[in-house]
């Protein structure tokens, strides 16, 4: 119940920030317990500008006395249009002109709870034109909220289901090129910046990137690893502020699997053991990354895995997932591809043994196991699996500056949107080629597919963004780009390993 004598202010891990014609309330991936996390939305600028009254602390009384002299109606009307947002355990929405408007748990929150997080801010809107508000939930309009930045595709195994293209060559950004997008992501109030491999520690300037990032507040998610790390470069991670997740990709603790399945070396198992010790030892939280193939869907693999890592005191959780054909690796993932009822039995024995006796989050990724192809309907929004969030709020950043449309794609050249060592990222995000690939016409697809003459078309990729173009690359192959989600029921017959 809320009192008109108690002080509620603005949830401190929310954060305004205009976006051409409307406000993005968002918040970054670490957060309070009580708070949203990765939370991005598209509000009304009127609604930014009551709710960023609460950014100075005063109690509710005072502040829809305030509210109500400000907009000319009454503190009655004030305060039963706030309560919803007061300390308020699930996401709200509002609709304004047939837009649903979503906010995140906590909103207005008693200062009590946050006193040591809460600074007052009342710079904190960016004034936006009211006479022109677009609330569609589309894209970003002016840059990502996030970037995924790929600091090298160096790598020092070689993975058989590897989904990553490691062959290209490039010329690397240089530090200060990196730095520079850094500072931008910051001016641009950008929520994180994830940094991926290959190997993040294979690139020499790793530790200046990072720090730079968590400098400026953007704090990467986590940092994965499969290669054994010294102390030495754990202290040096250390010492640039980072205090996520590192995780520790292992399939296995039997090297002769390993060295079948990623090439590693004699004394590879004891080195990630020592690795996992010192990362411990440093405070680091440690996530586990297992897939499973045929070397290693079965009981005896998992139950040795199970028991080491239950004995890590540090550890956040363990995802033990089952591997997509690769765009990449096709040829080396057939060796390895276990057979479904042998995955079958694996995923029964986690639900039904491993998982009830787990003092720790377990989690299973199971689904390209059922992939409906085919069968999807006129009417459908969107196909069994998800639909496709390509250019909705991420950046993909190549280790070369070049910017893709989808992480998975990487330097496929229809899905290349801009060069940062010519292009800003606000130019880039709003290019032609970037809205090209999000508002898809029927002009660009080749008479050959069948979606150049769909009738469903504006639906299936204006409306409803349902296809997924990695699967269609999987499908049908990397010059087939342009055909259906093999989803559809008017895509033609998948001869590719996607189905298990």
């Amino acid at each position: 119940m809320m009192s008109q004598n108690e002080t509620y202010v603005l949830n401190p891990d929310y954060h305004f920030k205009g976006d051409k014609d409307r406000i993005v309330m968002y918040s970054k991936k670490q957060v309070s317990s009580f708070s949203s996390s990765d939370w991005v939305s598209f509000i009304h600028p009127t609604q930014a500008q009551i709710l960023n009254v609460f950014a100075v602390k005063r109690t509710f009384g005072e502040q829809c006395k305030l509210l109500a002299l400000k907009y000319g109606i009454s503190e009655g009307q004030i305060s039963e249009m706030l309560a919803p947002y007061i300390e308020n355990k699930n996401v709200v929405h509002t609709i304004f002109k047939e837009n649903k408007i979503y906010f995140p748990q906590n909103v207005l929150i008693a200062w009590h709870n946050v006193e040591e997080l809460f600074k007052e801010d009342t710079n904190n809107v960016v004034q936006v034109n009211c006479n022109d508000v677009n609330l569609k939930q589309d894209r970003m309009h002016i840059a990502p909220q996030s970037i995924l930045l790929m600091l090298t595709n160096k790598c020092v195994t070689k993975c058989k289901y590897c989904y990553a293209d490691k062959n290209t060559k490039y010329t690397p950004m240089s530090t200060d090129e990196v730095l520079h997008l850094i500072d931008d992501a910051k001016r641009l109030k950008m929520s994180y910046i994830d940094v991926i491999g290959g190997e993040v520690f294979c690139r020499k300037d790793w530790d200046i990137i990072i720090k730079k990032i968590v400098d400026n507040g953007l704090m990467p998610n986590f940092i994965s690893t499969k290669m054994p790390i010294a102390e030495e470069t754990i202290k040096r991670l250390k010492d640039t502020g980072y205090n996520n997740v590192v995780q520790i990709s292992l399939d296995s603790l039997d090297e002769q699997v390993l060295s079948t399945l990623i090439d590693c070396k004699v004394g590879y198992v004891n080195k990630m053991k020592q690795t996992i010790i010192n990362l411990e030892a440093y405070g680091f939280k440690v996530q586990f990354d297992t897939i499973l193939t045929k070397l290693t869907a079965n009981r005896k693999s998992l139950d040795q895995l199970f028991l080491f890592i239950s004995k890590v005191t540090n550890l956040e959780y363990w995802e033990i997932r089952i591997p997509e054909v690769s765009i990449y690796t096709p040829e080396t993932y057939k060796e390895i591809k276990a057979n479904k009822d042998q995955l079958l039995d694996c995923i029964d024995y986690i639900n039904e043994t491993l998982r009830p006796k787990a003092q720790f989050k377990l989690f299973c990724s199971d689904n390209c196991l059922e992939e409906h192809l085919g069968e999807g309907k006129d009417i459908d929004k969107h196909f069994y699996g998800g639909k496709c969030i390509m250019l909705k709020q991420l950046a993909f950043v190549l280790p070369d500056g070049k910017v893709s449309a989808c992480e998975q794609l990487y330097w496929h050249p229809q899905f290349i949107i801009g060069d940062l060592k010519k292009q800003s990222i606000e130019e880039i995000w709003n290019s032609p080629k970037a809205w090209e690939l999000y508002n898809l016409s029927q002009g660009v697809f080749r008479k050959e597919s069948v979606c150049s003459h769909c009738k469903i078309f504006d639906f299936c990729n204006l409306e409803n963004h349902r296809r997924c173009f990695v699967k269609v690359i999987k499908a049908y192959g990397k010059d087939k780009w342009d055909y259906p989600d093999p989803r559809c029921q008017y895509a033609p017959k998948v001869t590719s390993d996607l189905l298990y």
